[in-house]
């Protein structure tokens, strides 16, 4: 026979008081007050529509091969630059050679 004591769930451990005060005061990780703060960019649109605050404000999305998209990584990781910064120059460059 199975005993019914062991099929109920156990008590949660409820948190010691001086936790619930030092939430309720709105107590910070001191590991996070330490860092310096860094000013987050606000991306707000104007009345036309148009956001100021990102640099390229249009995204695009295409489809390629898994091996195509793992040498476009690696390139990435060995220039130290982004993928969408080696997409952006081949794009340009493929504009400027037929004169858009």
């Amino acid at each position: 026979m199975v005993d019914k004591r062991r099929r109920l769930a156990p008590k949660p451990i409820t948190p010691p008081p001086a936790a619930d005060s030092w939430v309720d005061k709105g107590g910070l990780d001191p590991e996070l007050q330490n860092q310096p703060s860094q000013p987050t960019e606000a991306v707000v649109g104007s009345a036309d529509g148009e956001d100021k605050a990102k640099p390229y404000p249009h995204r695009i999305s295409f489809d390629m091969a898994t091996q195509q998209y793992r040498q476009l990584k690696r390139a990435s990781f060995d220039s130290d630059r982004t993928m969408n910064d080696i997409l952006r120059e081949a794009v340009e460059e493929w504009l400027k050679t037929r004169g858009y």
